[in-house]
């Protein structure tokens, strides 16, 4: 091993590791490889810690965020199905809403944002604003115990974001119906 590859060895901890690997002039596969040997040294140590800790240094974190808003930005274009019109959240939308906004055994959501996005007509943060009022919901029914049934779904989601907030941060429950 050359002075810079025994430097990246050398390091005592994942953060550490990241900053070595910042200021040496090696290959990404010749990097690779030095990890595999460092991971095989400190058996304290995975390869999530080394995730962990590029995931908070300064200088992959502004890595991620550079472009962040035009990203998002050209996402929301894309995906905007409202037409500018303004959806009608009536009982039977707020219901096929609910029977849609299902998590896999992952924990991910069957349908994607934008899919849903696209099937009621509306928007993204639209699609997100009712995604956080059901959660929300679901935290406070299952706080009182209650099962969570479409009906007393829809009654939670109802109530404004901010209530439902406000609910959940004070630990109260909210109405029953």
């Amino acid at each position: 091993m050359n002075k810079e590859e025994q430097k990246l060895f050398n390091s005592k901890t994942p953060h550490e590791y990241i900053d070595n690997s910042l200021k040496v002039k090696l290959s990404p596969g010749r990097k690779a490889h030095i990890t595999k040997l460092w991971l095989e040294k400190k058996k304290n140590y995975s390869i999530e810690d080394i995730q962990y800790a590029r995931n908070r240094h300064p200088y992959w974190k502004s890595r991620k965020m550079q472009g962040s808003y035009e990203r998002n930005e050209q996402r929301r274009m894309e995906h905007d199905y409202s037409s500018n019109l303004k959806l009608d959240w009536d009982r039977d939308a707020v219901m096929e809403f609910i029977a849609m906004n299902k998590k896999d055994e992952r924990g991910r959501y069957e349908h994607k944002d934008f899919e849903l996005a696209k099937h009621f007509r509306t928007s993204i943060p639209s699609i997100q604003h009712y995604r956080r009022k059901y959660n929300m919901a679901m935290v406070l029914m299952e706080r009182e115990g209650l099962k969570p049934t479409g009906k007393r779904i829809y009654d939670y989601i109802n109530q404004s974001e901010s209530i439902l907030r406000r609910l959940t941060k004070s630990g109260r429950k909210g109405k029953r119906r």
